[in-house]
């Protein structure tokens, strides 16, 4: 089971809409090696998916070409960050 901390959550809640990896490298002070082992492991874990330009959803990733691929938070991701954020209040 993947333990969700605060950089898991920061990275949830920028994929509210689909985003590729690399804006999220750009916009988050989180280092790139680390950020995308997140992305891999809330991937494995389905609280995000990967999706294609047409926004259908992708059933794997090519790690090589991460920074290009696009993701998007899941239902299951949307209500992890819902329940850290009122645990947090």
């Amino acid at each position: 089971m993947l333990e969700i901390g605060d950089d898991e959550i920061q990275i949830m809640n920028r994929l509210i809409h689909a985003e590729k990896v690399q804006y999220l490298v750009e916009e988050i002070s989180i280092p790139q090696p680390v950020l995308i082992d997140i992305i891999r492991q809330l991937f494995h874990y389905r609280f995000i998916k990967a999706v294609d330009s047409k926004n259908a959803q992708r059933l794997t990733i090519n790690v090589d070409e991460i920074l290009q691929t696009t993701f998007q938070l899941t239902a299951k991701g949307f209500q992890e960050v819902e329940n850290y954020t009122s645990t947090k209040d």
